[in-house]
């Protein structure tokens, strides 16, 4: 049996009614930072959230707010958060599941979104966070495990009232906030893509130095990708057909967008993966071949030695009745067989081309 010693976010849940919220995975989160952006098409607010009631002044003004909380720790502040908002508790247990399935839900005063945040690190790894997305009349809530994302350029074009999102609803920001993720796969992909073709070219050039632990790394993290991509393109297709009053008409086209860098990221992963198999495919023929040539070596070393072990056995033996070990020239006769027998199959595996 294997030594089971940390219990799983799944093992932890089980046996507990549906809509428990709870800290599911403790030695994952981070302690809860909350970040409260408000704006209209004249002003704009920004500021930290340190006490709960100050969440229940946001619902009493005219402005879009995005809350956005960093760390699923405070589980007192999710809950005071879902009242104030009426979420679903079923919602905010899928919230602090950080290994939840892309995932979209529609109730009947939000809209519930889960999408998987993909970076690449430094050395070359890929970086996945849960982001959970609750979509408003007036507000859009983001929840992520940790401080850190990639929605710093709608910050900043919030900031600076660049485009058209301080002059649109919150459908527009959630698209936006969305449509980025979705962008930065194509970033990760392309960092990938870059990685694979660096292997290929390592592999056929100078195989020696080729690591096969490198591409299966690389597979498997494509192999991921095109995992998160099917639920999202799903995603994208129900935002799409979505008959929720919080979709506006004018975003629709929008959405239709998204769709469709969906579709794209799904097929160049799926292209990417089929790449990264036939790479190893070759490297392993690399490894098959390499063995076939060692084999080769070794057959023929080992043919040309049988007749000159045969003859060195013959003349080993104890016999007193051999003429030849009577002859003062049978040692170098020996000598000049066994040397003539050992160039005689070089030179006939030459011309059949064996060597």
């Amino acid at each position: 049996m294997l030594p089971f010693v940390k219990k799983g976010i799944a093992e932890s849940k089980a046996g507990k009614p549906q809509g428990t919220i709870a800290n599911f995975s403790p030695d994952r989160v981070n302690e809860t930072i909350v970040e409260l952006i408000e704006y209209d098409a004249g002003e704009y607010h920004e500021k930290e959230i340190t006490d709960i009631t100050e969440l229940r002044a946001i619902r009493q003004n005219h402005y879009i707010s995005w809350l956005c909380f960093y760390g699923l720790k405070d589980v007192e502040m999710l809950k005071a958060a879902a009242e104030m908002f009426s979420i679903n508790p079923l919602t905010v247990e899928d919230i602090l599941n950080p290994d939840h399935r892309p995932k979209f839900e529609t109730f009947d005063n939000y809209l519930f979104v889960i999408i998987k945040m993909i970076d690449i690190t430094d050395d070359g790894k890929l970086k996945s966070e849960q982001v959970s997305f609750i979509i408003g009349e007036n507000y859009v809530l983001t929840f992520q495990e940790d401080p850190g994302d990639v929605f710093d350029p709608i910050r900043e074009r919030l900031r600076k009232n660049v485009g058209r999102l301080r002059g649109c609803a919150s459908d527009y920001l959630a698209l936006a906030l969305i449509d980025i993720i979705i962008d930065n796969y194509f970033v990760v992909l392309e960092c990938l893509a870059e990685a694979l073709e660096e292997l290929e070219v390592t592999l056929l050039k100078t195989p020696d130095d080729f690591n096969g632990n490198d591409v299966h790394e690389l597979k498997m993290q494509l192999f991921y990708m095109r995992k998160i991509s099917w639920p999202l393109r799903e995603i994208a297709a129900a935002l799409l057909r979505a008959e929720s009053p919080i979709i506006k008409p004018e975003s629709r086209i929008y959405f239709r967008d998204i769709y469709d860098h969906t579709v794209h990221v799904l097929e160049t992963s799926e292209t990417l993966r089929e790449v990264s198999i036939g790479v190893y495919d070759l490297y392993i023929s690399n490894i098959s071949l390499r063995m076939n040539e060692i084999m080769r070596t070794l057959t023929i070393i080992a043919t040309i030695f049988i007749p000159l072990t045969f003859i060195a056995g013959v003349y080993g033996m104890n016999f007193e009745v051999m003429p030849e070990l009577k002859w003062p020239w049978g040692y170098f006769g020996v000598w000049v067989i066994m040397i003539s027998v050992a160039l005689g199959m070089l030179v006939y595996f030459r011309r059949r081309n064996w060597l």
